[in-house]
Formats: structure tokens, C-alpha cells, sequence
């Protein structure tokens, strides 16, 4: 992967060595990104070449954001309110106190404090890679963090992509999303179309419990909640609103109040576009409220239904629920997130036992980061997201 920034009109090669450059600083909302390039040559170019040189997207597949590991806690039932931020209500959230942590560090309180010194800090299983991470969490591996791509799939489901200004991947049950990531990115001998290699990295369909990990750290000073940039209600995540399934578009505020579904904004103008992502600034992640609801590996009770699988694949690859209630840190109900921003809110069932996260470009103030339904893993116009996990 070659790590990038934005030099305010393109992308350039970052130069992580350096301490005193600015690859990333999550105090200002600047996460950590990363691109893959297709062509092997091309890759190696890049790869040689100095810090400032610019990125031809053309040249891109994947563009990818680092959620790092983090422990996190919520002040009472809706978090502590950040200057310019309403007060802390159901409907207008306030922050989650986060800290970032070490892989030696896994924190197991409650996730909620009272009173004003945060305390019962949790660590989420997001960042644990393994068979029973959601359970005993004993005999994983600890991850430092988590790689989510930084737009909802595009291309074609034969070569993914993840690039703004193009068309969601849709129309494809739960089995092709996942079995497409893991036959063109996991080959311990590396792919020619992305240049992963080795042994020590899974690059799957985004958990549920992956989703809730970029939430929380959206709505916390590090994310879009904390950017001074807005006030009151624009602290939410901004909606996009194509209903031709276009990535990285805005409608410049949190509800598409005007139904235009057209492109208003893309994801490079500041404010009105960058409002769009989790950081309220270019660095953060797109398309997680409208555009396309997102197929995630979240399921009760190991029900198939329509989703395309005969059996479910290996249980560190998915969520397991058994009743109508979240796993800590999924930002569904188990951290008592229900409402957030007047999102949306139903618990996969028998009926429909897959979950989908962040709604349509037509839900209005039914979308959100907070956003869950359930569904049963057709072919429909849902779109997904995939996770690098690397150790």
C-alpha cells in the first residue's frame, strides 16, 4: 500500500518515515490513508518514487482508511458535548470519550461512565482477529487496527474497486460480496491486481462489529463530531443522495430535506462534500449514511436464507447473534445507541437475519451511521464494504 495525503487538489505519496510530515493526525480529524495500485509496474513506481509525487487515481483500485485501535467509554446515555455540539440528547449525540490503546492493552468495563472522569473503558472485539473474538477473546490475535475501504464497493464484482465518483457495486447476495474479496485479495503468495502478499493480513466483507468501530471513533473529538468546522446539527454525517449509487457524494447537510437526488457535492469539496465522511474532512470514510444501505457480515442464529451461502463460512468472519441483542461496541443496541440522530433502528430477526447499515439515499432522517435493518442476503441494491486486518 502507498500512503497518501491531499495536497488540496490531488492525492500525493506520503512519507511515513518522517515524523515531522503529516501523514495523519486524528487530533484534526486527519486519518490515516492508503491507496493499492493495479498495475505491478506502475505499483513499483510508486513505491520508489519520493514523497509529494502525485497519485493518478487512474492508476488506483483501492483507497483505504486506518481505524486504529482504541478502548472507549460513554459518559451517562449520550455521551459529553463538545464546543459548537447541542446538548446530549437521543436525537442530537453527543461524544464517546476514546482513547487509542496498544495491542496489549484490552479493556473489558462496561462502556459507560457517570459523573465526569471517564472510567469503564472497553475495548471492542473489532479489533481482535479469531474464531471466538466476540466471545472469550482468548487464543486471537490483537490487532493495532483495522484498513476499511474508504468508498462502498465499485467496479465490478469480478475486480473491486473502491474509488470516488463511481457506481456502488449492487445487485449481489451476501456470498458473492464475500467470496469476490476473499478469491481476489487473500492469496498468501500476494495478487497482481492489489500487491497484498504474505501470510499475516485477511482482507474480508466488513463485519458488523468493523462498522460499529468506525462509528464510535466518527462520533468522538477525533471524528466528525469533534471537527470545529460544525456546529449543532451538522456535526452529523452528511447524507449522500444519488439515487444513481455514485460514491463519495453529499447533499451538504445531514437530510436530503430538498429530494434532490442528484450529485450536489463530491467528496473533494470542503464542507459541503467533505461533511459526507466521518471526519468532516477529505481524510475520513465515505458513503456511510444514503447513498446505498451496506451489506455487513452480521447474522443471527447462522440462518442462510436467500444469502447465497449453502453454509456460513469461518466464524471469524462474521457475527454471531442469538437473540435481539448487539454485540459491545457494534453501535447497535448494546451500548444504548438506539436512536442516535433519529436513525433508523430494527434488529435482524428470524425472518430477516442479516444486518444492513447506514440506509438509502431516500431514507431521509431514517439514515445514519447508526442505522441497522435487517435483511436476508439477496440480490438487492445494497452495496458492502471490505476490512483489512493485518498482524
Amino acid at each position: 500500500m502507498i500512503p497518501v495525503i491531499w495536497n488540496g487538489s490531488s492525492w500525493v505519496k506520503a512519507d511515513k518515515e518522517n515524523t515531522n510530515s503529516s501523514w495523519y493526525n486524528y487530533d484534526k480529524q486527519m486519518w490515516a490513508n492508503a491507496v493499492t495500485i493495479k498495475d505491478t509496474n506502475k505499483r513499483s513506481e510508486y513505491k520508489n518514487a519520493a514523497a509529494g509525487t502525485i497519485i493518478d487515481l487512474n492508476d488506483v483500485n483501492l483507497m483505504l482508511v486506518w481505524i486504529p485501535r482504541y478502548s472507549y467509554t460513554l459518559r451517562q446515555s449520550y455521551g459529553y458535548q463538545i464546543e459548537g455540539a447541542s446538548t446530549p440528547s437521543k436525537a442530537t449525540p453527543g461524544a464517546f470519550d476514546i482513547k487509542f490503546v496498544d495491542t496489549n492493552t484490552t479493556e473489558k468495563g462496561t462502556g459507560k461512565y457517570t459523573g465526569t472522569t471517564p472510567s469503564d473503558y472497553y475495548t471492542p472485539s473489532s479489533f481482535c482477529w479469531g474464531n471466538t473474538c466476540d466471545t472469550t477473546r482468548s487464543g486471537n490475535t490483537e490487532l493495532s487496527g483495522i484498513w476499511i475501504s474508504k468508498f462502498e464497493l465499485t467496479g465490478a464484482i469480478s475486480e473491486i474497486t473502491s474509488l470516488p465518483n463511481q457506481k456502488s457495486i449492487i445487485n449481489q447476495t451476501n456470498q458473492a460480496f464475500f467470496t469476490a474479496i476473499q478469491t481476489q485479495m487473500n492469496n498468501t503468495s500476494g495478487s497482481t491486481n492489489y500487491g497484498f502478499n504474505g501470510n499475516n493480513y485477511d482482507t474480508h466483507m466488513i463485519k458488523n462489529t468493523e462498522w460499529g468501530a468506525m462509528a464510535y471513533l466518527s462520533q468522538s473529538k477525533y471524528g466528525k463530531y469533534g471537527n470545529s468546522n460544525y456546529i449543532e446539527a451538522n456535526k452529523e454525517i452528511y447524507q449522500n443522495n444519488s439515487n444513481e449509487y455514485k460514491t463519495g457524494c453529499s447533499c451538504g447537510n445531514p437530510s436530503n430535506s430538498n429530494t434532490d437526488y442528484g450529485c450536489r457535492y463530491t467528496y473533494d469539496i470542503e464542507i459541503n462534500g467533505t461533511g459526507a465522511s466521518t471526519t468532516g474532512t477529505i481524510y475520513g470514510i465515505y458513503d456511510t449514511v444514503g447513498g446505498t444501505g451496506e451489506k455487513v457480515m452480521g447474522n443471527i442464529n447462522n440462518g442462510v436464507l436467500r444469502s447465497g451461502f449453502s453454509t456460513m463460512p469461518e466464524r471469524k468472519y462474521y457475527n454471531l447473534y442469538t437473540g435481539g441483542t448487539g454485540i459491545k461496541g457494534d453501535a447497535t443496541n448494546a451500548d444504548g445507541t438506539v436512536g442516535f440522530y433519529s436513525d433508523y433502528q430494527s434488529f435482524a430477526n428470524s425472518y430477516y437475519n442479516w444486518f444492513v447499515r447506514g440506509s438509502s439515499y431516500s431514507n431521509d432522517l431514517n439514515a445514519g451511521v447508526f442505522f441497522y435493518n435487517g435483511h436476508d442476503g439477496a440480490i438487492s441494491n445494497f452495496s458492502s464494504r471490505l476490512v483489512l486486518s493485518a498482524w
